[in-house]
């Protein structure tokens, strides 16, 4: 109803759609502007298979129920949105943010597609109430906030919201880099980093890229040392499991993890 409400509404022109999965939304955005001859729907998804069932095409649900409806719809998959945001262009009216629902997910794909949104445009955020990472970047947007009106209705739609850009928003950019500084839950590869890199050096001054960089380097680290403690820690205990005693088991584990940190430091000097 929300989605649907919008479109009809404001009438958009070019929609974004970042996130398709099976289809879902690109099945309803597409049906909302059937009527609208001009009007046409980019849909981006890092997928080129859907993630619940490999056998299936992302964004599956348009081509095999309704067909009819593809002649408004262009469909990107294989990368982030930086890759394909020079070939979709300017002047989008409306975006429908819906991917990762985890750090950095949204905060990455808001700021991939925000120098390419029209002047006043819409940002639709799905799941703003189950998943923080979308509630923290619709909370920090600047700009007119929509949400249903009837307050019931937020929580039992898994909450989706809608805001109209401020006419200033790029002046608050670094606002949203700073949300960067979250801890991240995974990594971008090398190859997704060179694309955004690529658009945040094009679109975002030179401080402010460099700022990403730093951050990109820190979660690293940070996921690096996580993932490697973690899974070694795990193996000390199991080791430690067969000694009998307790003080012993527990001055084997403080001695072992402790040359276990050790280690990791250096290796981290080594890699930097």
């Amino acid at each position: 109803k929300f989605l649907n409400g919008i479109i009809r509404l404001t009438k958009p022109k070019k929609i974004l759609e970042v996130g398709v999965a099976a289809g879902g939304s690109s099945s309803i955005i597409l049906n909302a502007v059937k009527d609208m001859d001009d009007a046409i729907l980019y849909s981006i998804d890092y997928n080129e298979k859907f993630y619940r069932d490999k056998n299936k095409d992302s964004g599956f649900i348009v081509k095999e129920k309704f067909p009819h409806l593809l002649k408004n719809h262009k469909l990107y998959t294989g990368g982030v949105s930086a890759k394909f945001m020079d070939e979709i262009g300017n002047d989008i009216d409306l975006c429908l943010l819906d991917t990762m629902h985890s750090n950095p997910g949204e905060f990455l794909d808001f700021l991939m597609i925000l120098p390419y949104m029209k002047k006043n445009a819409t940002i639709i955020i799905h799941d703003i109430f189950t998943a923080p990472t979308n509630l923290i970047l619709f909370a920090s947007i600047r700009g007119e906030k929509i949400l249903f009106k009837d307050k019931n209705q937020i929580f039992k739609n898994y909450g989706i919201g809608a805001v109209i850009l401020d006419d200033n928003i790029m002046d608050f950019v670094f606002d949203y880099f700073f949300l960067l500084k979250l801890n991240w839950n995974y990594m971008i590869s090398d190859e997704d980093f060179e694309y955004i890199i690529k658009l945040f050096q094009k679109h975002y001054d030179k401080d402010t890229a460099e700022f990403f960089i730093k951050i990109v380097n820190e979660n690293k680290k940070e996921l690096f040392v996580n993932k490697y403690l973690s899974e070694s820690v795990k193996k000390i205990n199991k080791i430690a499991w067969w000694i009998p005693f307790r003080k012993a088991r527990d001055n084997f584990r403080e001695r072992k993890i402790n040359e276990l940190k050790n280690k990791l430091e250096e290796k981290i000097k080594y890699n930097k």
